[in-house]
């Protein structure tokens, strides 16, 4: 049995994602990771190279050493690249700590800041918006949320049982079932990013937005009035990025919903055309389809999942429907529908 020493994982999830990639290394039969202990133990084979260890870890942008080793990994993601800015000294400031000024504070950023006051810097993390990026507030989290909402709607509906259990037609309460998933994302939100920062003395939360004024300040315009100026050492810019809004004609005039709007709607529309045939779109569409609307998703056959090429050749003609009819298209016929 091998440990390794883990730092960066900010969540039980980022366990389960070195588990995952460390499972994957030649000569690896198990491993167990822990984020609470920050470590690994693995069962592995005699001759199991260290280095792919850590490597498979730093691929993730997390640090890894063994146990009984010196502390050395291999250069992998963002954490690294903060680590080797980290380790220049030419501060500005004289009170002895490198100050990392950090734009943003979703997971990105946050792992970041984390490793920075970790090697000793102070931080200030600067958001004009929700605390916690896309994940926690409008990704991952209240997606999920609605999706097992909705399954256990479907379930209702019809399940594998329904020889010996009636089933039954579930009356939907939109604005219950989204008072609780926006319960469940405050409360996420203050475990993994509000408490920590809050605990945390050597880093600096302003609420603002913040441009730069030389290579080496930064002007916040603070949500609730007034400007600073934050003087840094190095800069991370970490604000994520925005849904991507197709150029098709007549949309911008249309009140079109993001998956951002379509998550925190206090309403299920009786009709809803969803654009986009990838994994958020399509988990989205089977979700309002077992909520109760009637969804189209226009597209070919070889527009779903189009990253996942083999997946869609192995479920072609059983695209998932939440118990609607479906209407799958064949090679040569682009321009179809599936329809749930």
């Amino acid at each position: 049995m091998s440990t390794l020493k883990i730092t960066g994982m900010t969540c039980d999830s980022c366990a389960v994602h070195v588990k995952d990639a460390l499972e994957k290394v030649p000569g690896v039969q198990s491993a167990d990771v822990s984020y609470a202990k920050g470590s690994a133990k693995l069962a592995i084979e005699v001759g199991t190279s260290p280095d792919a260890l850590t490597a498979a870890v730093a691929g993730l942008g997390y640090r890894a050493t063994l146990a009984d080793a010196p502390s050395v990994s291999t250069p992998g993601g963002l954490l690294d690249k903060m680590r080797d800015l980290l380790g220049r000294n030419d501060k500005t400031g004289s009170s002895g700590a490198l100050h990392i000024a950090v734009i943003g504070s979703g997971g990105a950023a946050m792992a970041a800041a984390l490793k920075a006051v970790e090697q000793g810097a102070r931080v200030t993390l600067i958001e004009r918006g929700t605390i916690g990026g896309t994940c926690v507030n409008v990704g991952c989290v209240p997606s999920k949320i609605m999706i097992r909402a909705a399954h256990i709607a479907h379930l209702r509906r019809e399940s594998p049982f329904d020889g010996g259990i009636a089933a039954t037609t579930p009356t939907i309460q939109r604005t219950a079932l989204l008072a609780q998933q926006q319960a469940r994302v405050d409360e996420l939100r203050h475990a993994k990013y509000e408490g920590i920062l809050e605990g945390n003395p050597a880093i600096t939360v302003l609420h603002g937005s913040a441009r730069f004024k030389d290579n080496r300040n930064l002007i916040v315009q603070l949500n609730d009035g007034g400007e600073r100026v934050v003087a840094f050492d190095r800069c991370l810019i970490a604000t994520g990025a925005s849904p991507a809004v197709p150029p098709i004609p007549g949309l911008k005039d249309t009140p079109y919903w993001t998956s951002t709007e379509a998550l925190v709607s206090e309403t299920i529309p009786k009709r809803l055309a969803v654009i986009g045939s990838s994994v958020v779109a399509l988990e989205l569409a089977q979700a309002f389809a077992r909520l109760g609307a009637k969804v189209t998703t226009p597209g070919s056959q070889h527009a779903v999942l189009p990253r996942r090429p083999s997946y869609r050749r192995s479920r072609h003609g059983r695209i998932p429907h939440g118990g609607h009819r479906g209407e799958g298209t064949h090679p040569g016929q682009p321009g179809r529908v599936y329809q749930w």
